[in-house]
Protein backbone atom coordinates (compact mmCIF):
# COMPACT_ATOMS: atom_id res chain seq x y z
CA UNK A 1 0.00 0.00 0.00
CA UNK A 2 0.95 3.39 -0.91
CA UNK A 3 -0.15 6.69 1.28
CA UNK A 4 -0.67 9.82 -1.46
CA UNK A 5 -1.32 12.95 0.18
CA UNK A 6 -4.43 15.08 -1.96
CA UNK A 7 -3.63 18.76 -1.57
CA UNK A 8 -5.81 21.19 0.50
CA UNK A 9 -8.60 22.49 -1.34
CA UNK A 10 -8.93 26.05 -1.91
CA UNK A 11 -12.19 27.93 -1.58
CA UNK A 12 -13.08 30.81 -3.58
CA UNK A 13 -14.18 34.35 -2.71
CA UNK A 14 -14.84 38.16 -4.02
CA UNK A 15 -13.79 38.47 -7.92
CA UNK A 16 -12.99 34.70 -7.72
CA UNK A 17 -9.74 34.34 -5.82
CA UNK A 18 -8.66 31.52 -3.98
CA UNK A 19 -7.19 30.37 -0.95
CA UNK A 20 -7.02 27.70 1.16
CA UNK A 21 -8.08 29.66 4.58
CA UNK A 22 -11.40 30.83 4.87
CA UNK A 23 -10.55 33.40 7.20
CA UNK A 24 -7.69 34.69 5.25
CA UNK A 25 -9.95 34.91 2.32
CA UNK A 26 -12.50 36.78 3.53
CA UNK A 27 -9.97 39.09 5.48
CA UNK A 28 -8.09 39.84 1.99
CA UNK A 29 -10.54 39.54 -1.05
CA UNK A 30 -13.75 39.46 0.51
CA UNK A 31 -17.02 37.13 0.88
CA UNK A 32 -17.86 35.25 -2.55
CA UNK A 33 -20.92 36.90 -3.07
CA UNK A 34 -19.22 40.56 -2.35
CA UNK A 35 -19.81 41.96 -5.47
CA UNK A 36 -23.73 40.72 -6.11
CA UNK A 37 -26.46 43.11 -5.76
CA UNK A 38 -28.03 40.03 -3.50
CA UNK A 39 -25.26 40.27 -1.25
CA UNK A 40 -26.27 41.51 2.71
CA UNK A 41 -25.44 44.88 3.42
CA UNK A 42 -27.20 45.96 6.43
CA UNK A 43 -28.54 42.82 8.19
CA UNK A 44 -30.79 44.52 10.73
CA UNK A 45 -31.43 41.53 13.83
CA UNK A 46 -33.94 41.25 16.69
CA UNK A 47 -32.94 40.44 20.44
CA UNK A 48 -34.34 38.00 22.45
CA UNK A 49 -33.47 37.15 26.43
CA UNK A 50 -33.22 38.39 29.74
CA UNK A 51 -32.11 42.10 29.86
CA UNK A 52 -28.48 41.91 30.91
CA UNK A 53 -28.02 39.20 28.38
CA UNK A 54 -29.11 41.37 25.66
CA UNK A 55 -26.78 44.22 27.17
CA UNK A 56 -23.86 41.47 27.05
CA UNK A 57 -25.09 40.49 23.82
CA UNK A 58 -25.04 43.66 21.71
CA UNK A 59 -22.17 45.19 23.43
CA UNK A 60 -20.56 42.61 22.74
CA UNK A 61 -21.55 42.63 18.50
CA UNK A 62 -21.17 46.15 18.55
CA UNK A 63 -17.39 45.68 19.66
CA UNK A 64 -16.56 42.97 16.92
CA UNK A 65 -17.56 46.22 14.32
CA UNK A 66 -13.92 46.89 14.53
CA UNK A 67 -10.50 44.93 14.10
CA UNK A 68 -9.97 42.46 17.31
CA UNK A 69 -6.31 41.24 17.16
CA UNK A 70 -5.36 37.05 17.26
CA UNK A 71 -4.19 35.52 19.70
CA UNK A 72 -0.19 35.45 19.93
CA UNK A 73 1.14 32.93 17.78
CA UNK A 74 4.28 30.62 18.64
CA UNK A 75 7.11 31.33 15.85
CA UNK A 76 6.69 29.99 12.68
CA UNK A 77 2.62 29.36 13.47
CA UNK A 78 0.98 32.92 12.39
CA UNK A 79 -1.14 31.51 10.30
CA UNK A 80 -3.02 29.72 12.79
CA UNK A 81 -4.48 32.85 14.09
CA UNK A 82 -6.33 35.57 12.38
CA UNK A 83 -7.36 38.52 13.55
CA UNK A 84 -10.70 39.34 12.84
CA UNK A 85 -11.35 42.42 10.57
CA UNK A 86 -14.04 43.75 12.27
CA UNK A 87 -17.49 43.39 10.93
CA UNK A 88 -18.30 46.46 9.53
CA UNK A 89 -19.44 47.90 5.54
CA UNK A 90 -16.15 49.39 5.59
CA UNK A 91 -14.52 46.52 6.13
CA UNK A 92 -13.81 43.10 4.03
CA UNK A 93 -16.99 41.87 4.95
CA UNK A 94 -18.80 44.82 3.27
CA UNK A 95 -22.06 44.07 5.89
CA UNK A 96 -22.90 45.54 9.41
CA UNK A 97 -25.57 44.86 12.17
CA UNK A 98 -27.96 47.23 12.48
CA UNK A 99 -29.74 47.43 15.79
CA UNK A 100 -33.37 48.65 16.90
CA UNK A 101 -35.45 49.32 20.30
CA UNK A 102 -37.90 48.23 18.56
CA UNK A 103 -36.81 44.91 17.94
CA UNK A 104 -35.97 43.61 21.13
CA UNK A 105 -37.70 41.48 23.30
CA UNK A 106 -37.12 41.22 27.10
CA UNK A 107 -38.02 37.97 28.75
CA UNK A 108 -39.22 38.74 32.16
CA UNK A 109 -37.07 37.81 35.31
CA UNK A 110 -40.16 36.06 36.96
CA UNK A 111 -41.06 34.09 34.12
CA UNK A 112 -37.12 32.79 33.73
CA UNK A 113 -37.63 32.07 37.82
CA UNK A 114 -40.41 29.78 37.07
CA UNK A 115 -38.24 28.02 34.52
CA UNK A 116 -35.91 27.93 37.09
CA UNK A 117 -38.10 26.21 39.92
CA UNK A 118 -38.81 23.58 36.96
CA UNK A 119 -37.61 20.12 36.33
CA UNK A 120 -35.50 19.98 33.75
CA UNK A 121 -37.81 18.56 31.16
CA UNK A 122 -40.63 21.03 31.43
CA UNK A 123 -38.33 23.95 31.63
CA UNK A 124 -36.91 22.90 28.10
CA UNK A 125 -40.05 22.82 26.88
CA UNK A 126 -41.58 25.98 28.44
CA UNK A 127 -38.64 28.02 27.65
CA UNK A 128 -38.46 26.88 23.93
CA UNK A 129 -41.92 27.98 23.74
CA UNK A 130 -41.20 31.59 25.72
CA UNK A 131 -38.06 32.58 23.06
CA UNK A 132 -40.28 30.96 19.98
CA UNK A 133 -43.22 33.05 20.70
CA UNK A 134 -40.70 36.16 21.38
CA UNK A 135 -38.98 35.19 18.16
CA UNK A 136 -42.02 34.93 16.12
CA UNK A 137 -43.30 38.82 17.21
CA UNK A 138 -39.69 40.09 16.04
CA UNK A 139 -40.08 37.98 12.70
CA UNK A 140 -43.77 39.24 12.06
CA UNK A 141 -42.47 43.19 11.52
CA UNK A 142 -40.44 41.84 8.59
CA UNK A 143 -37.50 43.85 9.32
CA UNK A 144 -35.40 41.30 11.23
CA UNK A 145 -32.94 39.41 8.65
CA UNK A 146 -32.09 37.20 11.62
CA UNK A 147 -32.68 36.96 15.30
CA UNK A 148 -30.55 36.19 17.82
CA UNK A 149 -31.41 34.70 21.18
CA UNK A 150 -29.25 34.31 24.33
CA UNK A 151 -29.95 31.29 25.98
CA UNK A 152 -31.03 31.16 29.23
CA UNK A 153 -28.81 29.76 32.23
CA UNK A 154 -32.25 28.76 34.02
CA UNK A 155 -32.59 26.22 32.19
CA UNK A 156 -30.26 22.84 32.88
CA UNK A 157 -29.26 20.41 30.54
CA UNK A 158 -27.56 17.04 31.02
CA UNK A 159 -24.02 18.52 29.01
CA UNK A 160 -20.60 18.04 29.11
CA UNK A 161 -19.33 21.01 27.39
CA UNK A 162 -21.24 23.88 25.65
CA UNK A 163 -20.61 24.07 22.10
CA UNK A 164 -17.62 25.89 20.51
CA UNK A 165 -18.92 30.36 21.52
CA UNK A 166 -20.08 31.39 17.54
CA UNK A 167 -21.02 28.05 16.65
CA UNK A 168 -24.12 27.66 17.15
CA UNK A 169 -23.68 24.09 17.10
CA UNK A 170 -22.49 20.99 18.94
CA UNK A 171 -19.36 19.63 18.63
CA UNK A 172 -17.77 16.15 16.95
CA UNK A 173 -20.63 13.91 17.41
CA UNK A 174 -21.64 10.76 16.02
CA UNK A 175 -23.61 11.33 13.41
CA UNK A 176 -26.58 8.60 14.99
CA UNK A 177 -29.84 8.60 15.97
CA UNK A 178 -28.47 8.98 19.32
CA UNK A 179 -30.37 11.17 22.13
CA UNK A 180 -28.74 15.17 21.73
CA UNK A 181 -28.05 16.80 24.60
CA UNK A 182 -29.06 20.06 23.65
CA UNK A 183 -32.82 20.30 23.46
CA UNK A 184 -33.47 23.71 24.36
CA UNK A 185 -31.49 25.06 21.31
CA UNK A 186 -32.94 21.74 19.06
CA UNK A 187 -36.66 22.41 20.69
CA UNK A 188 -36.53 26.49 19.52
CA UNK A 189 -35.13 25.62 16.35
CA UNK A 190 -38.07 23.05 15.61
CA UNK A 191 -40.64 25.79 17.00
CA UNK A 192 -39.06 28.26 14.53
CA UNK A 193 -38.80 26.70 11.31
CA UNK A 194 -42.22 28.74 10.12
CA UNK A 195 -40.96 32.12 10.54
CA UNK A 196 -39.55 34.75 8.02
CA UNK A 197 -35.75 34.64 9.27
CA UNK A 198 -33.37 31.93 10.49
CA UNK A 199 -32.56 32.11 14.35
CA UNK A 200 -28.93 32.18 15.80
CA UNK A 201 -28.81 31.16 19.94
CA UNK A 202 -25.93 32.41 21.52
CA UNK A 203 -24.77 31.40 25.22
CA UNK A 204 -22.86 33.87 28.06
CA UNK A 205 -19.64 32.51 27.15
CA UNK A 206 -19.55 33.39 23.40
CA UNK A 207 -19.62 37.33 24.61
CA UNK A 208 -18.04 36.49 27.48
CA UNK A 209 -15.08 34.20 26.82
CA UNK A 210 -15.24 32.84 29.59
CA UNK A 211 -17.32 29.04 30.55
CA UNK A 212 -18.27 28.93 34.03
CA UNK A 213 -19.21 25.61 36.10
CA UNK A 214 -19.95 26.42 39.80
CA UNK A 215 -17.65 28.75 40.75
CA UNK A 216 -14.73 28.19 38.47
CA UNK A 217 -14.46 29.52 35.26
CA UNK A 218 -11.64 28.78 32.56
CA UNK A 219 -10.95 31.11 29.01
CA UNK A 220 -12.56 29.90 26.01
CA UNK A 221 -11.92 30.31 22.63
CA UNK A 222 -9.87 33.37 22.00
CA UNK A 223 -11.69 36.59 20.78
CA UNK A 224 -11.19 36.97 17.00
CA UNK A 225 -11.99 33.34 16.64
CA UNK A 226 -15.33 33.61 18.83
CA UNK A 227 -16.19 36.69 16.67
CA UNK A 228 -15.13 34.83 13.14
CA UNK A 229 -17.04 31.81 14.35
CA UNK A 230 -20.45 33.79 14.87
CA UNK A 231 -20.02 36.21 11.84
CA UNK A 232 -19.75 33.95 9.16
CA UNK A 233 -22.67 32.12 10.75
CA UNK A 234 -24.75 35.83 10.65
CA UNK A 235 -23.57 36.26 6.75
CA UNK A 236 -24.70 32.95 6.03
CA UNK A 237 -27.77 33.14 7.47
CA UNK A 238 -28.88 36.46 6.47
CA UNK A 239 -28.33 35.07 2.76
CA UNK A 240 -24.68 35.95 2.11
CA UNK A 241 -22.09 33.41 0.92
CA UNK A 242 -18.99 33.62 2.62
CA UNK A 243 -16.53 31.54 0.29
CA UNK A 244 -17.42 28.44 -1.83
CA UNK A 245 -16.26 25.39 -4.01
CA UNK A 246 -14.72 26.68 -7.11
CA UNK A 247 -15.97 25.22 -10.30
CA UNK A 248 -14.05 25.01 -13.58
CA UNK A 249 -16.34 25.76 -16.97
CA UNK A 250 -15.46 22.28 -17.92
CA UNK A 251 -16.58 20.83 -14.69
CA UNK A 252 -20.03 19.13 -14.38
CA UNK A 253 -22.56 20.93 -12.15
CA UNK A 254 -22.60 18.90 -9.16
CA UNK A 255 -24.51 18.99 -6.21
CA UNK A 256 -23.92 17.19 -2.82
CA UNK A 257 -26.30 14.94 -0.98
CA UNK A 258 -25.97 13.99 2.85
CA UNK A 259 -28.48 10.97 3.93
CA UNK A 260 -29.21 10.19 7.61
CA UNK A 261 -31.57 8.93 10.30
CA UNK A 262 -33.19 9.91 13.61
CA UNK A 263 -35.43 8.58 16.55
CA UNK A 264 -38.71 10.22 17.10
CA UNK A 265 -38.77 11.46 20.99
CA UNK A 266 -41.02 9.05 22.18
CA UNK A 267 -38.55 6.32 20.99
CA UNK A 268 -40.92 4.83 18.33
CA UNK A 269 -40.41 4.79 14.70
CA UNK A 270 -37.11 5.64 12.73
CA UNK A 271 -36.97 8.32 10.06
CA UNK A 272 -35.14 9.33 7.18
CA UNK A 273 -33.66 12.51 8.98
CA UNK A 274 -32.66 14.46 6.00
CA UNK A 275 -31.93 14.76 2.57
CA UNK A 276 -29.55 17.67 2.65
CA UNK A 277 -28.55 18.94 -0.97
CA UNK A 278 -26.01 21.24 -1.50
CA UNK A 279 -24.56 22.91 -4.70
CA UNK A 280 -20.67 23.99 -4.42
CA UNK A 281 -21.95 27.84 -3.93
CA UNK A 282 -22.90 26.17 -0.11
CA UNK A 283 -26.80 26.68 -1.22
CA UNK A 284 -28.51 23.98 0.86
CA UNK A 285 -32.00 22.52 0.84
CA UNK A 286 -33.87 20.26 3.03
CA UNK A 287 -36.11 17.59 2.26
CA UNK A 288 -37.63 15.15 5.17
CA UNK A 289 -38.56 11.33 3.40
CA UNK A 290 -40.48 8.55 5.19
CA UNK A 291 -39.97 5.66 7.34
CA UNK A 292 -36.89 3.47 8.09
CA UNK A 293 -36.77 -0.10 8.90
CA UNK A 294 -33.80 -1.87 10.93
CA UNK A 295 -31.79 -4.61 9.17
CA UNK A 296 -31.63 -7.80 10.56
CA UNK A 297 -28.01 -8.07 8.56
CA UNK A 298 -26.19 -5.09 9.88
CA UNK A 299 -28.77 -3.46 12.63
CA UNK A 300 -28.92 -0.15 11.04
CA UNK A 301 -31.50 2.12 9.23
CA UNK A 302 -32.35 1.34 5.76
CA UNK A 303 -34.57 2.97 3.16
CA UNK A 304 -37.18 0.46 0.85
CA UNK A 305 -36.87 1.08 -2.79
CA UNK A 306 -39.19 3.31 -3.64
CA UNK A 307 -39.21 5.38 -0.26
CA UNK A 308 -35.11 5.62 -1.20
CA UNK A 309 -36.27 6.60 -4.94
CA UNK A 310 -38.80 9.19 -3.69
CA UNK A 311 -36.26 10.66 -1.46
CA UNK A 312 -34.14 11.61 -3.47
CA UNK A 313 -36.79 12.53 -6.28
CA UNK A 314 -38.13 15.07 -3.77
CA UNK A 315 -34.68 16.51 -2.97
CA UNK A 316 -33.84 17.14 -6.59
CA UNK A 317 -37.24 18.76 -7.27
CA UNK A 318 -36.47 21.50 -4.72
CA UNK A 319 -32.94 21.43 -6.16
CA UNK A 320 -34.31 22.43 -8.98
CA UNK A 321 -36.86 24.88 -7.59
CA UNK A 322 -34.64 26.27 -5.34
CA UNK A 323 -31.52 27.26 -7.84
CA UNK A 324 -33.62 27.10 -11.20
CA UNK A 325 -31.70 24.05 -13.05
CA UNK A 326 -30.73 20.13 -12.47
CA UNK A 327 -27.69 19.08 -11.66
CA UNK A 328 -25.27 16.98 -14.01
CA UNK A 329 -23.76 14.59 -11.11
CA UNK A 330 -24.87 14.10 -7.77
CA UNK A 331 -22.78 13.11 -4.98
CA UNK A 332 -24.58 10.99 -2.03
CA UNK A 333 -22.87 10.70 1.19
CA UNK A 334 -24.63 8.13 3.92
CA UNK A 335 -22.74 7.08 7.23
CA UNK A 336 -24.38 3.80 6.99
CA UNK A 337 -23.69 0.80 3.79
CA UNK A 338 -26.39 0.87 1.01
CA UNK A 339 -29.01 -1.74 0.90
CA UNK A 340 -29.14 -2.82 -2.80
CA UNK A 341 -32.37 -1.95 -2.56
CA UNK A 342 -31.69 1.83 -2.05
CA UNK A 343 -28.76 1.48 -4.64
CA UNK A 344 -31.48 0.85 -6.91
CA UNK A 345 -34.10 3.61 -5.16
CA UNK A 346 -31.35 6.13 -5.66
CA UNK A 347 -30.19 5.22 -9.59
CA UNK A 348 -33.97 5.04 -10.30
CA UNK A 349 -34.51 8.40 -9.23
CA UNK A 350 -31.10 10.01 -10.99
CA UNK A 351 -32.65 7.80 -14.34
CA UNK A 352 -35.48 9.26 -14.15
CA UNK A 353 -34.75 12.86 -14.48
CA UNK A 354 -31.93 11.32 -17.03
CA UNK A 355 -28.97 12.40 -14.78
CA UNK A 356 -26.04 10.19 -16.06
CA UNK A 357 -23.60 10.46 -13.24
CA UNK A 358 -24.84 9.27 -9.70
CA UNK A 359 -21.93 8.01 -6.52
CA UNK A 360 -23.33 6.38 -3.96
CA UNK A 361 -20.54 6.73 -0.62
CA UNK A 362 -20.62 5.21 2.41
CA UNK A 363 -18.19 7.21 4.81
CA UNK A 364 -17.50 4.81 7.93
CA UNK A 365 -16.28 7.30 10.88
CA UNK A 366 -15.41 4.39 13.06
CA UNK A 367 -12.94 1.63 13.37
CA UNK A 368 -10.05 2.74 10.22
CA UNK A 369 -6.96 1.62 11.10
CA UNK A 370 -4.38 4.57 11.87
CA UNK A 371 -1.59 5.55 10.25
CA UNK A 372 1.76 6.69 12.26
CA UNK A 373 3.83 9.17 10.45
CA UNK A 374 7.99 9.86 11.63
CA UNK A 375 8.37 12.51 14.26
CA UNK A 376 5.44 13.87 17.01
CA UNK A 377 2.89 14.95 14.34
CA UNK A 378 0.02 12.91 13.16
CA UNK A 379 -0.02 12.16 9.57
CA UNK A 380 -1.12 15.29 7.48
CA UNK A 381 -4.23 16.47 6.73
CA UNK A 382 -5.19 14.88 3.24
CA UNK A 383 -2.75 11.67 3.25
CA UNK A 384 -4.73 8.81 1.84
CA UNK A 385 -4.28 4.88 1.49
CA UNK A 386 -6.03 2.92 -0.85
CA UNK A 387 -6.57 -0.43 1.28
CA UNK A 388 -8.57 -2.30 -1.82
CA UNK A 389 -10.22 -1.54 -4.74
CA UNK A 390 -13.34 -0.20 -3.35
CA UNK A 391 -11.80 1.03 0.18
CA UNK A 392 -10.14 4.96 0.82
CA UNK A 393 -8.86 5.82 3.87
CA UNK A 394 -8.48 9.69 4.00
CA UNK A 395 -7.49 11.95 7.15
CA UNK A 396 -10.00 15.09 6.88
CA UNK A 397 -8.19 16.22 10.04
CA UNK A 398 -3.77 16.14 10.88
CA UNK A 399 -1.55 18.33 10.50
CA UNK A 400 -1.31 21.60 7.87
CA UNK A 401 1.84 22.56 6.85
CA UNK A 402 0.22 26.16 6.65
CA UNK A 403 -0.21 26.35 9.95
CA UNK A 404 3.26 24.38 10.80
CA UNK A 405 1.15 22.09 13.46
CA UNK A 406 -1.77 19.83 13.96
CA UNK A 407 -4.26 22.18 15.13
CA UNK A 408 -6.66 19.65 17.16
CA UNK A 409 -6.42 18.65 20.43
CA UNK A 410 -6.98 14.57 19.91
CA UNK A 411 -5.53 12.07 17.93
CA UNK A 412 -7.20 12.67 14.53
CA UNK A 413 -9.09 9.87 13.34
CA UNK A 414 -9.48 8.91 9.91
CA UNK A 415 -12.47 8.12 7.63
CA UNK A 416 -13.16 5.14 5.00
CA UNK A 417 -14.83 5.84 1.99
CA UNK A 418 -16.80 2.95 0.22
CA UNK A 419 -18.79 3.41 -3.18
CA UNK A 420 -21.37 1.46 -3.69
CA UNK A 421 -20.55 -0.33 -6.98
CA UNK A 422 -17.86 0.30 -9.64
CA UNK A 423 -16.70 3.05 -11.18
CA UNK A 424 -15.99 5.45 -8.69
CA UNK A 425 -12.53 7.55 -8.85
CA UNK A 426 -11.25 6.81 -5.25
CA UNK A 427 -9.45 9.63 -5.42
CA UNK A 428 -11.29 12.19 -6.93
CA UNK A 429 -13.88 11.24 -3.76
CA UNK A 430 -11.43 11.67 -1.86
CA UNK A 431 -10.76 15.08 -3.21
CA UNK A 432 -14.97 15.71 -2.57
CA UNK A 433 -14.64 14.99 0.38
CA UNK A 434 -12.01 17.14 1.42
CA UNK A 435 -13.61 19.90 0.03
CA UNK A 436 -17.06 19.83 1.68
CA UNK A 437 -15.09 19.59 5.05
CA UNK A 438 -14.53 23.14 4.28
CA UNK A 439 -17.84 24.02 3.97
CA UNK A 440 -19.27 24.60 7.43
CA UNK A 441 -20.21 28.01 7.80
CA UNK A 442 -20.60 27.75 11.61
CA UNK A 443 -17.27 28.57 12.03
CA UNK A 444 -14.24 29.56 10.11
CA UNK A 445 -12.46 26.24 10.46
CA UNK A 446 -9.92 25.33 8.15
CA UNK A 447 -10.08 21.34 8.89
CA UNK A 448 -13.40 20.00 9.78
CA UNK A 449 -13.76 16.80 10.07
CA UNK A 450 -16.91 15.65 8.64
CA UNK A 451 -17.46 16.65 5.06
CA UNK A 452 -20.79 19.11 5.12
CA UNK A 453 -22.88 16.95 3.68
CA UNK A 454 -22.93 14.48 6.79
CA UNK A 455 -22.33 17.02 9.80
CA UNK A 456 -25.99 19.10 8.38
CA UNK A 457 -27.99 15.96 8.12
CA UNK A 458 -27.07 15.22 11.72
CA UNK A 459 -27.87 18.93 13.17
CA UNK A 460 -31.27 18.93 11.02
CA UNK A 461 -32.21 15.54 12.06
CA UNK A 462 -31.66 16.25 15.99
CA UNK A 463 -34.21 19.20 14.98
CA UNK A 464 -36.57 17.53 13.16
CA UNK A 465 -36.77 15.20 15.71
CA UNK A 466 -39.02 17.42 18.09
CA UNK A 467 -41.76 17.92 14.77
CA UNK A 468 -44.54 16.73 13.79
CA UNK A 469 -44.25 14.01 10.93
CA UNK A 470 -47.13 15.77 8.57
CA UNK A 471 -46.04 19.67 9.97
CA UNK A 472 -44.47 21.53 7.25
CA UNK A 473 -40.95 22.63 7.44
CA UNK A 474 -38.25 24.83 6.10
CA UNK A 475 -36.59 23.92 3.42
CA UNK A 476 -33.74 26.67 3.73
CA UNK A 477 -30.76 25.14 5.82
CA UNK A 478 -29.36 28.37 7.66
CA UNK A 479 -32.93 27.53 9.55
CA UNK A 480 -30.88 24.43 11.71
CA UNK A 481 -27.81 25.65 11.90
Amino acid sequence: MKARLIGEPELEFRARNRHIDPRYGVAVYGPADADSPSAPRDITVGLVGPAAAIDGMRGWLERCQTRIEAKEAKAGQENLHQPFPGFSTDTSFGAQLVFDDALVREIPDRQLRTLAKADVKAAITEGAGLYADAARSLAETGRCRVILCARPEEIREHESEPPAPGEDADGEEEHAETEIGRDFHDMLKAEALGLACPLQVMRRETWEGTVRRGDASRPLQDEATRAWNLHIALYYKAGGTPWRMPRRDSDLTACYVGVSFYRTTDGGELHTAVAQVFNERGDGVVVRGGTATISKTDKRPHLAEADARKLLSDALAEYRRTHGHQPARIVLHKTSQFSPAEVAGFQGAADEREIDFLELIWIQRRGAPHLFRTGQLPPLRGTSVQLDPHTLLLYTRGSIPYFRTYPGLYVPQPLLLRPAGDGTDLQAAGADVMALSKMNWNNAQLDERDPLTLRTAHRVGAILRHVPPDAQIATRYAYYM
